[in-house]
């Protein structure tokens, strides 16, 4: 049941704004509601005697088709209708009800009611408008209070009749201010678990690579801050791999952009799939480079990486378009480790050693990886080659 009146007053939510949904949502709520709140007056009169009372009972029926008109209308896109027949069918409902029965019947209550729906539902931007709305509530609360007290009634009841109607009126205003303010207090937190997600979301696609899905530039440059803080606190090996695609200029001229994208894309999977390690990190760093952060890995570990990484790719099997002879598509790989405490080292110093190890593999034929240290004191540093691969390994065979 609660399921289907949620998406009863949920209709013309569709596309909105999340501040335009929780008013239409709002405004559903309440024409729904206050239709159901007029059934048990109309129950009453028909135990109690309908016949004097027709005319209260025929206008009731009337009101409450127009109560839930409003959900038709938002459904058809009509909200702002919606919310002007909406008032102007509650205020006009409980003015007239009050004429038939008296004020002591507490039916000009709901006039409370009305005003916590125009506080929730009221356009910020029409200061005017916001002010005179609760004045006319109030003049109309005022008016039918004294205007149709006791025998001014149309069709007054007993007062022993009138003392359970305004219990029952009583009780209907408080009901429906609690109803009114949990639904809008519902509707706030989905707007803010929304209003959450859409930052996450917003903060993935700002350290995202839009077109590999790998981390951004920014994403790798905040992670290798964050890695060479915690050195500072504690000294664990740091290794930084550089990978740039070999002759992918070639490869853009010869077979078109798109190819290129695509190629660049199954680069980018082969490379996540080859660093498998928790808290290692695959970023695009720019072009056809992309960088790999191994925390807590020596210089062994950032070998054993850079070979993985070369097979992965090699694994591809994507043809390769600078004519050398060479069939399949590669990369060169340079890698640097910090295996030794260092009072202080930044990211720009690991990218700077990472990317001369690279240099130094496309200086030595490309296809291969290199190895260099980076030590506390630049002076010490040490240069470690990794083998290039062989005609019988299996990806360029």
């Amino acid at each position: 049941m609660i399921n289907y009146l949620a998406r009863l007053w949920s209709l013309g939510t569709q596309d909105e704004p999340a501040r335009w949904r929780r008013q239409i949502a709002l405004t559903n709520q309440v024409g729904i509601f206050a239709a159901a709140a007029t059934a048990p007056y109309q129950i009453f009169f028909i135990f109690y005697g309908l016949w004097p009372y027709l005319g209260l009972f025929c206008a009731n029926l009337i009101f409450i088709a127009v109560y839930l008109s409003v959900v038709y209308l938002n459904h058809r896109k009509r909200h702002v209708l919606a919310r002007k027949v909406m008032l102007c069918n509650a205020c006009s409902h409980a003015f007239i009800a009050t004429w038939f029965v008296s004020s002591g019947a507490g039916v000009h209550l709901f006039y409370f009611a009305i005003g916590s729906f125009i506080a929730l539902v009221s356009d910020r931007g029409n200061n005017k408008l916001q002010a005179v709305q609760p004045i006319a509530i109030g003049a109309l609360f005022v008016t039918s209070h004294f205007a149709f007290a006791g025998t001014n009634a149309l069709t007054p009841l007993p007062q022993n009749v009138l003392d359970v109607m305004f219990a029952v009126s009583a009780l209907g205003v408080l009901t429906l201010s609690a109803i009114f303010s949990f639904l809008f207090h519902r509707e706030i937190d989905l707007a803010e678990q929304e209003l959450t997600l859409n930052n996450n979301r917003l903060s993935e696609l700002s350290s995202t690579d839009t077109l590999t899905g790998l981390a951004n530039r920014r994403q790798l440059d905040k992670l290798l801050a964050q890695a060479c803080t915690r050195l500072q606190r504690r000294f664990q090996p740091l290794s930084l791999v550089m990978c740039d695609v070999d002759f992918f200029k070639a490869y853009n001229d010869k077979l078109g952009h798109i190819a290129g994208d695509v190629a660049l894309q199954r680069v980018a999977d082969a490379l996540r799939n080859a660093v498998s390690r928790q808290g290692d990190l695959v970023a695009r760093y720019g072009g056809e480079e992309f960088a790999v952060v191994l925390p807590n890995t020596d210089e062994q570990g950032a070998r054993r990486v850079a070979d993985a990484l070369r097979y992965a790719i090699a694994d591809l099997h994507l043809p390769r378009a600078d004519g050398d002879g060479c069939d399949q598509l590669t990369i060169s790989v340079g890698a640097t480790t910090l295996s030794t405490p260092a009072a202080q080292v930044s990211p720009e110093q690991l990218l700077q050693r990472a990317d001369e190890a690279l240099y130094l593999a496309k200086a030595n034929g490309r296809n291969r990886a290199e190895h260099l240290y980076l030590e506390t004191s630049s002076v010490d540093m040490m240069l470690v080659d990794t083998p290039p691969l062989k005609a019988t390994d299996t990806a360029f065979s």
